[in-house]
């Protein structure tokens, strides 16, 4: 099975984020670093040709956007395209 998300949704894998250290060298929680953007894969995008993302490219979103779901036990976010921050290029 497939699934593919509709009108202008994109399908997303959130990325792990790096572990962040502080200037004393303390490992700091997760709940410290809830509050910046999250990186996420494209994995599907729905039919509209304006949603400007494609497969495969990696995106910058809040934190607490869209709607989460576990598949193939993956966990993953459906959103709006209009909630998608930006594209990370590798230069």
């Amino acid at each position: 099975m497939r699934l593919v998300p509709l009108g202008n949704r994109a399908l997303l894998k959130p990325l792990e984020p790096e572990e962040k250290m502080s200037a004393g060298g303390i490992v700091l929680p997760d709940g410290v670093k809830n509050e910046k953007a999250l990186q996420a894969e494209v994995l599907a995008v729905g039919p509209d040709e304006k949603i400007g993302v494609s497969e495969g490219n990696v995106v910058l979103i809040p934190r607490h956007s869209g709607s989460e779901l576990e598949w193939d036990r993956q966990k993953l976010l459906i959103i709006k395209a209009t909630d998608i921050l930006a594209v990370i290029e590798k230069t």
